[in-house]
This record gives C-alpha cells, sequence and structure tokens, in this order.
C-alpha cells in the first residue's frame, strides 16, 4: 500500500510493506538487552482452579502471563510521567500518525575531549554526544522526531549487559540543540539519554521535557536503514503508564 504524505509544501510517497523496524524484539527467552540490574522479562501460563493456561502442559490454549521492566530491558518510549507527578501518561503525547524525523549515526567521543556540560561528574572511560557531533551531521528545523543511531553499532546492542558494559549519553548542549530543532520526539540505540550513575537526577530528562513530548530507549537500528530524511511511526500499546514498550517504524524517503 502506498501512502502520500503531504509536508511542507512537498508530496512523499511511503511504501507501508518498506518500513524498517527499530525496535528489540523480545521472545522471552533470555536473549535481551539489560539495565540498571533490571530483573529478566519472563512469562508463565495463567493457573485458575483445574485450568492452567499452557497447551505444552495439557492446557485448552494458551495463555501466558508476561512480566517485564519497561524501562531497562527492550524498546520503550516515555514521557514527562517517567521523572515529574505530572498526571501525564504515554497515550497522552505518542503521536498516532506519521511524523518528520531524521536518522543520523554518531560516532561518541571520550568525554575529556570536549567543554560541553553534563550535571554530573564526568570520568576519564565516559563517552558522550555532543551539540558539535550533532552539528556536523544535521541543521534547521521542520523535523518532529530525530533518530540517533551510536557507532559502532553491533547487534550485541540486542542483548547487551549495560551494566557491564557502560554506555554513551548526551550532553546538556546536545539536548538543547535537539530543542532548538524543533525535535518532540526522541529516540536513541543507548538505555538512556543519561548517564546510568547520575546519582539519580536524570538530568537530560528534565532538560528534554521542557519543551519535547517522548523519548524512546534501547533501539536496534540496522545498517541497512542509511541515515537521512523520512517518516516514522511509534507504535505503542493502549497502557495508561508514564512509557509502554514500542515499536518504531522508519520509512526512508
Amino acid at each position: 500500500m502506498i501512502v502520500k504524505i503531504h509536508h511542507n509544501e512537498k508530496e512523499y510517497s511511503i511504501d507501508l510493506h518498506e518500513g524498517n523496524d527499530l525496535s528489540i524484539r523480545n521472545n522471552f527467552d533470555g536473549n535481551y538487552p539489560s539495565f540498571f540490574g533490571a530483573k529478566s522479562p519472563s512469562v508463565k501460563p495463567n493457573q485458575s482452579g483445574d485450568f492452567i493456561g499452557d497447551l505444552e502442559q495439557g492446557g485448552s490454549c494458551n495463555v501466558p502471563v508476561a512480566s517485564l521492566d519497561i524501562h531497562c530491558t527492550g524498546t520503550h518510549t516515555e514521557c514527562v510521567g517517567h521523572i515529574k507527578p505530572s498526571g501525564i501518561v504515554i497515550l497522552d503525547v505518542c503521536p498516532t500518525g506519521f511524523i518528520p524525523a531524521t536518522l543520523v549515526s554518531i560516532n561518541p567521543i571520550p568525554a575529556n575531549e570536549t567543554s560541553e556540560k553534563y550535571h554530573a561528574p564526568l570520568n576519564s572511560d565516559d563517552f558522550v554526544i555532543t551539540r558539535k557531533l550533532l552539528m556536523e551531521k544535521i541543521n534547521g528545523k521542520n523535523r518532529d522526531g530525530l533518530i540517533i543511531r551510536s557507532l559502532p553499532n553491533g547487534e550485541n546492542k540486542k542483548s547487551r549487559n549495560y551494566d557491564k558494559n557502560p554506555t554513551p549519553f548526551l550532553t546538556h548542549d546536545a539536548v538543547d540543540y535537539i530543542l532548538e530543532m524543533g525535535v518532540q520526539h526522541l529516540l536513541v540505540d543507548l538505555p538512556s539519554i543519561d548517564k546510568a550513575d547520575d546519582g539519580g537526577q536524570l538530568g537530560n530528562h528534565h532538560r528534554f521535557f521542557e519543551n519535547g513530548k517522548t523519548i524512546s530507549e534501547l533501539l536496534y537500528i540496522p545498517d541497512s536503514v542509511k541515515d537521512g530524511e523520512g517518516f516514522l511511526q511509534i507504535q505503542i500499546p493502549n497502557w495508561g503508564l508514564d512509557a509502554a514498550p514500542s515499536r518504531p517504524i522508519f520509512y526512508s524517503t
């Protein structure tokens, strides 16, 4: 199916069969990314009296009960309700249609190679995504979504333990630049836009949510998806929480 989108006085055609899935599938098989000491996602059959919801155990149908840490074990999208008692849930702010978005690949640099700011102490082994790096890849406005792919881009991102393998994060200057570009929906393949041990402040989250609407984390963006412009759809379940597992689909143009 071909969909025509009118944006900024131009017409774009996208094939709905050619979308690029940027999420990490959760098969509940132990093969998943993990962050901040999260427990493993698990699934067990529903049991009620003599009924068991598992065909392999003799039940009449499968009725699985799943348990997962939304923020720390897979692709998810969150809103300001994650960090403030705002009363806002992800359904209130996550777009239901297509939004213009840009995908960029960034090679983070050692934190001691930039003078850009961050609210927590930086160590010699910290790597950051800076305003300068973003400006080298993208400028201007008129995009609702920004997708950042960090380099190198190994497939082990799909199952990496980020407590054992520290990950890059953004500087305050980078977040400010993203907001200056008019971005409302920020997507990254990192477990957090903040340093894991920032004293619980989540400074970049607070900074972004002053004007931004959603942050999606723990994506996996295949190398086959090239940097550039396109349209984005963020698929989430109908959950009234601060965050939900999500499936971002990117249509390159």
